[in-house]
């Protein structure tokens, strides 16, 4: 017993030694274990544990839960902090932008409030007539000297014409008209241009609906060439500058240039009818599915609400003729579904010269020059009734003014007085016109309360007058003369009463 207390002593106090050292925790003893002995791993026995065993080891498990409670502490700080920084700045982009947007609605505000002042509209009218004017001179030139460039001419107009009809026609509630065939037609033969110039097809639909429903809709919409009313140059060139810009590459380009950079109209060296209504039909059934779903389906309640569309522009427009009679009375959805059949028949109707236009330049070009002039002729009628009847107005007014004074045997008040009627001592007019001078300026008439790009031209109630308006104007100056010595006699009247 002595041998074996005595040969153990060593290992004892070693372990001994080892478990109350420093290090003495069960990982300290299972390190003496050596790396290649197969015996499980050391085990302190439990009669051998002590109060500091235990003691350290609820110390380590205290440290770490104070290290995973500090971990979790800190990582919410961060995400608070991330959260915090993610709203402080989502929160400044949102001020940013609606203070951008406050920004260009006030600048927006302040172009408009400017584009509508008097002194602007007169200077835009006047650079829209020079620009008009400029416009046919500088097509014409190229048409004739220059005809290779004539589709880039037309091209660039298009890029600056039709933002500002888009602005001008949302602005006054008319942007579903922007839906109709006419800009299709366009935008078709801008693919056609740009896109793919080697397409027969595209070329033989474009060319049938330019000179068929785009070119006869200025008879049929009256299309006026005003030159000084953007809107109405606008409409004028969409309708006529397509057939010109297509009579232009088929007969005035060179056939080897033609062949080059547009060869699917030099592959077309026949147009056959019936195919040309047949690709039309196809391009025209396009659209129409399109604008029935974009626009008579989804838009309904807004065109319920007050929106104008062409086919309800047409409704209005020729509801007292037997056709529109007719289409009104039937029930709906009927009326949408008789004005599409009807417009297609009007297409299919006017595509059938288009051969003849097709096969003879001499035809080609009567016709487009003819389309052009009943453009120019219903702008000459805008002139002429628009700005007669505005004249033969403002002369009814100053003749109502007088006999309303002479009635009343009072001077003329500050507000009714015809404007700058000049009177001279005795107090009778100097006989030199309404304003004393003899420039005649129109505006010496007193505000005009009608715009003139609100009359509309297709209502011909207007021109059932027994006379013409012109001819009713014939004998304004006189009038006007005898309205101002009337008025200076009655001031001279007052003046001797006051006396």
């Amino acid at each position: 017993m002595s041998e074996v207390s005595a040969g153990n002593s060593p290992e004892l106090l070693a372990s001994d030694v080892r478990r109350f050292s420093g290090s003495g925790s069960t990982s300290s003893a299972s390190s003496t274990i050596d790396a290649g002995a197969e015996t499980p791993a050391y085990e302190v026995p439990l009669d051998r544990l002590s109060i500091f065993d235990v003691l350290e080891n609820l110390a380590l498990s205290t440290r770490i839960n104070q290290i995973n409670h500090t971990m979790r502490r800190k990582g919410g700080e961060i995400k608070g902090l991330a959260l915090r920084q993610r709203d402080r700045v989502l929160r400044g982009r949102e001020e940013d932008i609606e203070r951008l947007k406050r920004k260009f609605l006030a600048s927006l505000k302040r172009f408009e409030a400017k584009w509508e002042d008097a002194h602007v509209v007169s200077q835009r009218e006047k650079l829209a007539f020079a620009f008009g004017l400029g416009n046919v001179f500088a097509s014409g030139l190229l048409l004739g000297a220059h005809p290779e460039w004539f589709h880039v001419w037309y091209s660039v107009q298009m890029c600056y014409l039709m933002p500002i009809r888009i602005y001008s026609f949302r602005k006054r509630s008319y942007q579903y008209f922007l839906a109709d065939l006419c800009y299709f037609v366009n935008v078709l033969l801008l693919v056609w241009l740009w896109v793919f110039p080697g397409s027969r097809m595209l070329f033989l639909s474009t060319y049938c609906l330019s000179y068929g429903t785009l070119a006869w809709a200025v008879i049929t919409w009256r299309n006026s060439l005003v030159l000084h009313s953007i809107d109405k140059t606008t409409s004028a060139f969409i309708h006529v500058l397509p057939p010109v810009v297509l009579h232009c590459i088929h007969f005035r380009l060179d056939e080897n240039y033609k062949a080059q950079r547009f060869a699917g109209a030099a592959e077309l060296k026949s147009l056959s009818l019936w195919e040309g209504m047949l690709w039309a039909s196809f391009w025209y059934a396009i659209w129409q599915t399109l604008y029935h779903i974009f626009i008579t389906v989804r838009r309904r309640e807004k065109i319920r609400a007050g929106y104008l569309t062409s086919f309800e522009w047409l409704r209005r427009s020729y509801k007292d003729t037997k056709l529109g009679i007719f289409v009104n009375s039937l029930p709906e959805p009927f009326p949408c579904y008789a004005f599409t059949a009807i417009q297609f028949g009007y297409q299919m109707l006017t595509m059938i010269p288009c051969p003849i236009w097709y096969h003879s330049k001499y035809l080609s070009a009567t016709f487009v020059f003819a389309i052009f002039m009943v453009a120019s002729y219903n702008g000459a009628t805008y002139y002429i009734d628009v700005f007669g009847r505005r004249f033969q107005k403002e002369l009814g007014k100053l003749q109502s003014d007088v006999a309303t004074w002479q009635n009343n045997s009072s001077p003329p008040s500050p507000v009714t007085s015809p404007r700058n009627v000049p009177v001279d001592g005795n107090g009778i007019g100097n006989g030199n016109g309404i304003n004393g001078t003899d420039n005649g300026k129109a505006d010496q008439l007193g505000p005009v309360d009608e715009d003139v790009d609100a009359i509309d031209l297709t209502d011909d109630k207007e021109n059932d007058r027994p006379h013409s308006t012109l001819m009713q104007t014939a004998s304004a100056p006189a009038n006007i003369e005898k309205a101002a010595l009337q008025t200076g006699t009655i001031a001279a009247l007052e003046s001797k009463k006051s006396k």
